[in-house]
């Protein structure tokens, strides 16, 4: 049996520790388990042998008994104070550094596979692919051998969020609840953070990680009280919240989420800009669905792919194929090797895909298996669009060819067609799915029951105007298609309410099993039933869950659309995206509406935005907003320019600009979708800038992805 023997080194800034134990555990599935019993040490530091031929991944938990600042000694009473440490063993040299930095960026990377004992033993559980992704994130906070990881502390992390300044307060927290002063409260430190912090009613935290780990079930509670515990204290560790050069009322965080934000494809002339949706292959690298190329309104060629730790691959971006204007399309086969992208189109006519087509790439290397038009039978502008377990392909087909913004005014010279459902049925042999879709295995249903005007009944017809977004099979057979709608008030014929089909392959035909209208009233047009409806998913009871732009709402509908089961309307602004986790968790993305810019150097949205999250959906009102304030820098892209590149601000709507260049302070921006990886971080669709001005007039799209760490149950 080969070992390895690690040094472990116990690090405090401003103090010595004297004696403390610790205990290192396997934490993958097949070995899982302790390594050694509760040892105890004295100094600094202490080593122990690790089996090479089991665990690859281990963590180490660190008990303080005493310390040292200074001359003076003191002795850790009442509650326990551990610390924790993750490491893969062939990533080891010689030395393990454990201190607060790694216990925080151990705890919330690895969140959603740890439990923390009452007396501060740290237990971790899960398969390989859990653990890769969760230490890929963590080295990029905090490296195993002890430094800060580049991507947490550099641009477009760095102060461009808040995410490094928090990551250094919750280190604060640490040392105080070590030292133990007392808080601004009058009561001793360690016991108001526990306090403080979120936990279960029947269940009070006890120690430090504890706490911590609960705070990614609820980073709400108490948020702003546990920020003021460190106002007036000195900053230990430097370049925390409570240093950040913002207006004293903006330090305050409203929820103690670490982010990571990523935003370059690999290429520096190929910068992200309209990320839309995402979807993990089977190495756990996320394909990204990018709609422009950055600087101008014409539709991208290229789509970035990340690995596990949201770094580029080596073959991204990835091009060819058809690749033109991807929408929100993106879908990812059953086996998880096959990676197929939905060609929209925006600007001008050059950058539009007529037909409308999808691009296929394999996932070990980026290769194009559809060729350079892309695969167009059926199709004509894709959005959404999913595999169901049978490996079949859904596909949203818009049909309309007049323009969506930001697109000049004007229609594309090419005729619409119906909106439609397509799905590409798996191919018969495995190997031909490189061949494409043929027509006997292409299904295609573009006749649907339209409601047209309030009063009138629905009429079965073909229709560009129904603009089919989004579709999501239900594994059944059956798919659940979400509507924007249209109103023409000069033309009732282009009318279509917003609505949802139930769709089912019969005889190998799809057929409309069922359908559903929006009543909604209040939108732009002051009509009825025009809600712009956008991604469509299903709950854990099977119910449909969509959301509307328009109506700043998710719908919850029967499965066979019969009955409005209720709504998830609080604190929501234009959600495009929805996405429920495992445990029925709700994130809704929200888009934002466009608000007046105010009379300083930004155009950035005044409104909220972000991303709704609803632990319980059963109280729809207790959801909350997870936003990712500034640090205090400007929002830079990856190749150091500003966001608004060379934008001017405008005095007045329809003025001349003025030759001031803009900034932005807005991290995160108009969201599309979120979805979630192997270790619970949910990735955040950057799609657009912050202001419409910049967003229509000349420089659309947003920056990449802004990552929420252990905040969802794995996939």
């Amino acid at each position: 049996m080969s070992t390895k023997t690690i040094l472990f080194s116990v690090e405090l800034k401003n103090m010595q520790i004297t004696s403390g134990s610790f205990q290192i555990f396997g934490i993958v599935d097949n070995y899982v388990g302790a390594v050694n019993t509760k040892t105890g040490f004295q100094n600094n530091t202490f080593s122990a042998e690790v089996n090479e031929n089991e665990s690859q991944y281990y963590a180490v938990t660190v008990l303080i008994d005493g310390y040292t600042i200074g001359n003076t000694a003191y002795t850790v009473q009442g509650k326990p104070l551990s610390l924790l440490a993750t490491f893969y063993l062939p990533d080891v040299d010689n030395i393990v550094k454990v201190c607060p930095e790694s216990s925080v960026a151990s705890i919330y990377t690895f969140a959603r596979m740890t439990t923390v004992n009452d007396d501060g033993i740290v237990q971790m559980k899960g398969m390989e692919r859990n653990m890769k992704i969760a230490y890929g994130m963590k080295q990029n906070i905090y490296r195993t051998e002890g430094r800060i990881g580049d991507m947490i502390s550099q641009s477009p992390n760095g102060f461009e969020t808040n995410s490094y300044p928090m990551f250094n307060s919750l280190c604060n927290l640490y040392y105080y609840c070590l030292t133990n002063p007392l808080c601004n409260t009058g009561k001793p430190f360690y016991d108001q953070f526990l306090e403080y912090a979120w936990h279960p009613s029947e269940k009070p935290n006890n120690n430090f990680l504890q706490a911590v780990r609960n705070i990614l079930y609820d980073p709400f509670t108490n948020a702003g009280n546990i920020y003021q515990m460190l106002v007036g204290m000195e900053e230990i560790y430097e370049n925390s919240l409570v240093s950040m050069k913002v207006d004293e009322d903006k330090k305050a965080p409203n929820n103690w989420t670490l982010t990571l934000k990523s935003n370059s494809s690999g290429a520096k002339n190929f910068i992200p800009s309209g990320a839309a949706f995402v979807v993990f292959d089977a190495d756990d690298n996320a394909w990204i669905a990018n709609n422009f190329r950055a600087g101008s309104g014409d539709s991208g060629t290229h789509c970035p792919v990340y690995k596990y730790d949201a770094t580029p691959t080596d073959f991204s971006p990835v091009q060819g194929g058809g690749l033109l204007g991807v929408a929100f399309g993106v879908a990812v086969s059953p086996d998880k090797k096959y990676i197929s992208f939905g060609n929209f189109g925006w600007g001008s006519e050059f950058n539009n895909p007529q037909e409308g087509s999808i691009s296929r790439f394999y996932y070990k290397n980026g290769r194009p298996v559809s060729p350079s038009n892309g695969f167009t039978l059926g199709l004509s502008r894709v959005q959404g669009m999913e595999y169901d377990n049978d490996g079949n392909l859904w596909m949203a087909s818009v049909g309309s060819q007049e323009p969506f913004a930001p697109a000049p005014v004007g229609v594309y010279p090419f005729d619409s067609e119906p909106s439609a459902v397509v799905v590409y049925l798996k191919p018969e042999k495995e190997e031909d799915i490189e061949k494409g879709p043929t027509p006997e295995r292409t299904l295609i249903c573009n006749e649907f029951p339209v409601k047209k005007l309030p009063d009138s009944d629905p009429e079965w017809c073909r229709t560009p105007y129904l603009k089919i977004f989004d579709v999501t099979p239900d594994n059944k057979g059956n798919a659940y298609v979400s509507c924007i709608g249209n109103y023409d008030k000069n033309n009732p014929d282009n009318c279509a309410f917003s609505a949802v089909y139930k769709v089912t392959i019969e005889d190998n035909t799809l057929v409309v099993k069922n359908y559903w209208f929006s009543d909604y009233s209040e939108s732009a047009n002051k009509q009825e039933g025009y809600e712009s409806l956008r991604q469509i998913t299903i709950n854990g009871e099977g119910d449909v869950v969509v959301v509307g732009v328009s109506s700043n709402r998710a719908t919850i509908l029967s499965n066979d659309l019969s009955t409005v089961k209720g709504y998830y309307d609080t604190n929501t602004y234009a959600p495009w995206g929805v996405k429920i986790d495992s445990k029925q968790t709700v994130f809704l993305a929200n888009f934002g509406h466009e608000t007046d810019f105010k009379e300083n150097l930004t155009l950035d949205m005044q409104g909220p935005f972000g991303v709704t999250m609803l632990r319980e959906p059963s109280k729809p009102n207790t959801a909350m907003l997870l936003t990712v304030p500034t640090g205090g820098s400007e929002v830079t892209l990856a190749n150091g320019q500003p966001l608004y590149g060379t934008q001017t601000k405008p005095k007045t709507p329809g003025s001349k600009l003025e030759p001031v260049q803009m900034q932005c302070y807005q991290p995160i921006m108009r969201l599309t979708s979120t979805n979630i990886d192997g270790a619970g971080n949910l990735w955040c669709m950057n799609n657009w800038k912050p202001s419409a001005i910049v967003d229509v007039l000349d420089n659309p799209g947003g920056d990449g992805v802004v990552i929420f760490l252990g905040i969802a149950e794995p996939e």
